[in-house]
């Protein structure tokens, strides 16, 4: 029986197909965008597997289970979309950038606003549930780590004024970055436009003969 620490298992259902713990994480998060934190239940969770039931009672005990796992699956998703932009990125600045481009789009579609939508839900009750807050302050952690290494690079490289300090920076950053994305689904005026310019602002501000168009 999986604890849900590591999400369940991951053996391979077949050549090419996708595990059967990316598809319970995959129903998982149907049912939790159809029916949000309150209303769902392993039963709903179920009704969206495609496999054998019994695989997801066997691997999970419970809601909150399924969740924990959940989160680590989808906090992992993004952190491996940050680092596939990082690779692409021609510096550190840009790293810093192409950050806030992800987490703060200009444009959202709907797939990216019902992700983070359902990662909104998920965070109001880690206030409550321990192992939520856990995996929160795991995907936080990894986070600042990222913008906390751009800006060292940064630093070193001469790129960025030595003025900045990399660690407190980055979680400034994140928490506005955070504060923004809340908002933008939980009020209705334009909190991304003005967060976007002040923060693209700040980074060309201690950019140091680098290309500072911002956006």
């Amino acid at each position: 029986m999986s604890d849900g620490s590591n999400g369940g298992v991951d053996a391979p259902d077949g050549e090419g197909a996708p595990d059967v713990n990316t598809l319970i994480m995959e129903a998982t998060y149907r049912a939790l965008c159809e029916h949000g934190y309150a209303e769902l239940s392993v039963s709903h969770i179920a009704a969206e597997f495609e496999k054998s039931k019994s695989l997801l009672y066997y691997h999970y005990d419970s809601k909150d289970d399924l969740l924990a796992g959940f989160l680590r699956f989808a906090g992992d998703h993004f952190l491996a979309m940050l680092d596939e932009a990082e690779r692409e990125a021609d510096s550190p600045v840009d790293r810093v950038r192409s950050f806030v481009d992800i987490y703060l789009g200009a444009e959202l579609d709907e797939e990216m606003a019902e992700a983070q939508r359902a990662m909104i839900d998920l965070r109001a009750q880690a206030v409550a549930e321990p192992r939520f807050r856990e995996e929160f302050t795991r995907i936080d952690r990894h986070l600042r780590e990222r913008l906390a290494t751009a800006l060292a690079d940064g630093v070193e490289a001469g790129v960025v004024d030595d003025a900045v300090d990399p660690e407190p920076t980055a979680t400034w950053l994140l928490s506005a970055l955070s504060g923004a994305m809340l908002q933008r689904h939980t009020a209705d005026y334009d909190v991304v436009t003005p967060v976007r310019t002040l923060l693209h602002g700040y980074v060309d501000h201690y950019a140091v003969n680098a290309d500072s168009d911002g956006e």
